[in-house]
C-alpha cells in the first residue's frame, strides 16, 4: 500500500502533462473573422506540434515506461488523438480561409 501511492501520484503528475486540444472557438466558425481564422489555424498547429513532440521516444514516454507502463499506451494514444483532431480542424479552416478569401 505505501508504494502505491507514491506511483499513483507519479501517475497522476505525469497525465497532466499530455497535451489537449478543445477544437472548437467560442465563436461559430462562420463568424469569424480573418484574423481569427489565422489565430484557430497557429493554435491547432500548436497542438499538433507538440503532440509530435510527446511521441516516440519522449521525456514524457520514458517517464511512463518506469513508473506506469500501461501509461506509454495512453500516452501514445492521447497523443494520436491530439493529432487527429488538430489535422481536421486545419483543414476545416483552411476552408473556411479559402471560401472568405482572406
Amino acid at each position: 500500500m505505501k508504494n502505491l501511492l507514491p506511483i499513483a501520484v507519479s501517475a497522476l503528475l505525469l497525465a497532466a502533462c499530455a497535451p489537449s486540444y478543445a477544437p472548437y472557438s467560442v465563436k461559430p466558425d462562420a463568424d469569424l473573422s480573418c484574423s481569427e481564422i489565422r489565430g484557430e489555424l497557429a493554435r491547432a498547429r500548436s497542438a499538433s506540434d507538440e503532440a509530435t513532440r510527446n511521441r516516440g521516444l519522449s521525456a514524457q514516454n520514458v517517464a511512463w515506461a518506469v513508473f506506469f507502463l500501461p501509461g506509454v499506451v495512453a500516452n501514445e494514444y492521447t497523443n494520436d488523438q491530439v493529432q487527429r483532431k488538430a489535422s481536421e480542424r486545419i483543414g476545416t479552416l483552411n476552408r473556411l480561409y479559402a471560401a472568405k478569401r482572406c
